[in-house]
């Protein structure tokens, strides 16, 4: 008889032992799921990964800018048939579009660091 309630003993103690692991377990899953990170956030830093990886693209499009000693006179810089029209070409596009990528970002960012 003091096997079998041996026995018994010891497989009431797995029992207690396996759902207290299970119960530990559920514990774990539930602080990750509600670690306060909201859906927002995720979606906001997703969009801030896509904006990031764009505005990197259109930096590295843009030509260089190295103006040389034509910079230094002021004739160069006058009102020329280029810098009326530059908003009209690739570069002058780039350049906004740096501009409208690179305060999306800048707004985004912060947004995320109010809502976490």
């Amino acid at each position: 008889m003091d096997v079998v309630d041996t026995a018994n003993t010891a497989a009431n103690t797995a029992g207690d032992v396996g759902s207290t692991v299970t119960e530990a377990g559920n514990a774990a899953v539930s602080v990750v799921t509600n670690s306060g990170v909201s859906t927002i956030v995720i979606v906001l830093a997703v969009v801030l990964m896509i904006i990031s990886v764009m505005l990197c693209a259109i930096i590295l499009l843009q030509s260089k800018r190295s103006a040389g000693l034509g910079a230094v006179s002021a004739a160069s810089s006058a009102d020329t048939y280029w810098s009326r029209n530059k908003g009209n070409s690739m570069e002058g596009a780039l350049e906004r579009y740096t501009k409208i990528g690179g305060a999306l970002f800048m707004i985004i960012a912060f947004a995320i660091n109010l809502l976490s």
